[in-house]
């Protein structure tokens, strides 16, 4: 039958065609890219992927505002840095463009669909290589995401070149340099996204049997160099032996907590609050050592939410293994469950995409038809690879881009299904029962109930008008964000978004009604809060500031904006020239959360407590304080703090509260 099918070509002919028909969906999808505007404005994880690798490349990272790069550039890496480090050289190589590494990824995904050639046909004959090929070339999802700044565009290729040299000609590696170097690009793969050392260790222990002990052994030893790297970088960086990242036990933590569903959850809950990007990390950190009272590390506080998670894990069984079905339903279903973006609304909105004719539930109902006509044989390993990989995103949660991985594997056994379809075909057989329950059992997956996804399409505008907005196409941006809340009207992040949108053109009333609307629906809505405290401060209404500029504090108190916005406050509250509008106990109350918060620093908490007392008649308390704020400016080495402080400690000493001059109210 082999023969029969590539009759008259040779499959070197036939594989170039693949490839030409696999080239031509990527093409048009990297000049479809170019007009998308987050491909210069990249959210979320990918945003991190890019801020760090032009960081590494010397070109201007753009990271977040108020964000301190040395959270990250001084401390163990908390994401997987392979792909960032990848993405770096590309940089260095292009003057930080991003429509050449697209490019350079979607070439990487012709390599992906060459290899899969090359692994089919060493495990049953070049027939079901370019069946996997073909299938693998036209599927959407390797597509999308070789457009996107994440791992899988590099993961792919790394591991399916692993494997073709692991393989050999079906019975393992040719030389024991070939084991070594599948352990090598294994160890590469790792780097990219540890959960693939799982699938690295079930081809090895493949190659140990079929190959031997010895070639068993060269991929190990290629394989465990992996946290070499990273474990390099690490003691240089931050003076920490940690061999991997740090990002094990959040992930543990948000996939194995009582109200995990699934799918990421950002709010962590009222003590520990958000984890929308690995931004917010530092927070957590702060956070988790407020709560065990003394300064953790960024490796000491993975470790105490690792804890956590294995501790839910043990306490409740049942819930550990009712989470993991539904993690099973959702990964092996048809939905592509979005993380950082909304992939099927992605998709939708691509001519491209949508017509693209190979998905993933199609690709796994061929595979279960392979398996029904019993022609999985030789494809073991693929079996293990695709088991171990399940296995390791399981205990964690799903997104698309964690089994899109799976994608090329599945590839194999669904380009056997085709095969053995054709063959019983050809022989007259009835298949159709059997067609029909393997292709609907994936489909019937999505009927079963799972976690609410939220409505479709928010999440899409949402990204789309963020991007514009970071781009200063704050027209677009406000079109985007209605089309957000026409869907979901009152969405805190919707609302918040567009409140953002009305300050750029100065709607200040639109603004300030937006900004309340998103906190009335997510009151710990620190960024919303903030803009409304800084709008209610120009509009000269302290007390109402104060309340919501406490929220802003406690959300986000390491932004320099939220900082100078107490400062404002408090003195206002405290030394406002009009006796009206102030209210030392609020100023106190306000001040105190900010020293417990941010700590003592340079000695502006305690020089604004200060002023505070100073209102309220407790001059003692006011010089002790503002005694203190000196010596902590002068730590500091600042001598402005240091000469404003001491003449407001000389008007205390004397009995006298600190009193703005009303010209300086607005400063």
């Amino acid at each position: 039958m082999t023969r029969e099918l590539i009759r008259g070509r040779s499959p070197g002919t036939w594989l170039l065609l693949i490839l030409v028909l696999a080239l031509v969906p990527r093409a048009l999808h990297w000049i479809e890219r170019g007009s998308d505007p987050d491909l210069n404005y990249p959210a979320v994880d990918a945003h991190w992927h890019d801020a760090y690798a032009r960081d590494l490349a010397g070109l201007e990272p753009g990271w977040p505002e108020g964000f301190d790069p040395a959270q990250i550039t001084e401390e163990p890496l908390h994401r997987p840095p392979g792909y960032p480090w990848f993405l770096a050289l590309l940089y260095s190589l292009s003057d930080g463009n991003v429509r050449f590494v697209l490019a350079l990824q979607h070439l990487a995904g012709l390599l992906s669909v060459g290899l899969l050639f090359l692994l089919g046909r060493a495990l049953r004959g070049p027939t079901l290589g370019l069946v996997a090929a073909a299938l693998y070339g036209l599927a959407w999802s390797p597509i999308y995401f070789e457009g996107e700044l994440h791992a899988p565009a590099l993961l792919i290729p790394l591991v399916l070149g692993a494997m073709v040299l692991a393989v050999g000609n079906g019975n393992g590696p040719r030389r024991p340099l070939f084991s070594f170097l599948a352990g090598l690009l294994f160890a590469l793969g790792v780097l990219c996204r540890p959960n693939s050392l799982l699938l690295a260790l079930a081809v090895g222990g493949w190659v140990w049997r079929r190959g031997g002990r010895r070639m068993g052994a060269c991929l190990l030893a290629g394989l465990v160099l992996f946290p070499v790297p990273s474990l390099v970088r690490n003691i240089q960086a931050a003076d920490q032996a940690v061999p991997m990242t740090t990002g094990l036990g959040i992930n543990l933590f948000l996939g194995q907590r009582p109200e995990a569903n699934g799918v990421i959850n950002s709010d962590l809950g009222q003590d520990l609050g958000r984890y929308r990007t690995c931004f917010d990390w530092p927070k957590v950190v702060a956070r988790l050592s407020e709560q065990e009272g003394r300064q953790l590390s960024h490796q000491e506080a993975d470790a105490l939410l690792r804890s956590r998670g294995v501790s839910s894990v043990l306490g409740d069984p049942l819930g550990f293994v009712a989470r993991t079905g539904a993690k099973a339903v959702l990964l092996l279903g048809p939905r592509e469950v979005g993380h950082n973006k909304e992939v099927e609304v992605e998709r939708q909105h691509s001519t491209l995409l949508y017509s693209a004719p190979v998905e993933f539930s199609l690709l796994l109902g061929l595979a279960l038809l392979a398996f029904l006509l019993g022609r999985v044989q030789g494809l073991g390993i693929i079996g293990w690879s695709m088991g171990a990989w399940v296995l390791a995103l399981l205990p964690f949660f799903v997104a698309a881009r964690y089994r899109v991985p799976l994608v090329p594997l599945l590839a194999l056994p669904a380009g056997a299904g085709v095969l053995g379809l054709v063959e019983r075909l050809r022989e007259g057989r009835r298949v159709w029962l059997r067609v029909a329950v393997a292709l609907s059992l994936p489909f019937l997956l999505g009927l079963l109930p799972g976690p609410d996804l939220g409505v479709p399409g928010v999440r899409y505008h949402l990204d789309r008008g963020r991007a514009y907005f970071r781009a200063e196409a704050y027209g677009d941006a406000g079109k985007e964000f209605d089309a957000a809340l026409e869907l979901a009207p009152g969405a805190a992040a919707g609302l918040y978004e567009r409140g953002l949108v009305h300050l750029t053109q100065s709607q200040w009333p639109a603004a300030e009604t937006a900004f309340e609307g998103a906190l009335s629906k997510e009151p710990r809505h620190g960024k919303a809060a903030a803009n409304l405290g800084k709008l209610l401060l120009d509009r000269g209404q302290v007390r109402s500031a104060a309340q919501v500029i406490a929220v802003a504090l406690a959300e986000e108190g390491g932004l320099p904006q939220v900082v100078d916005l107490v400062r404002l406050c408090v003195i206002r509250l405290a030394a406002d020239p009009d006796p009206s509008r102030r209210d030392g106990a609020l100023a106190l109350a306000l001040g105190d959360q900010f020293l417990a918060q941010r700590g003592a620093g340079d000695g502006l908490p305690e020089a604004l407590r200060a002023a505070a007392m100073a209102e309220l008649g407790d001059f003692p308390g006011a010089i002790a304080a503002a005694e203190r704020a000196v010596l902590q400016a002068q730590a500091a080495s600042n001598r402005s703090a240091v000469q404003a402080v001491s003449n407001q400690l000389a008007g205390y000493r004397r009995g006298q509260p600190f009193r703005m001059s009303p010209q300086s109210r607005s400063n």
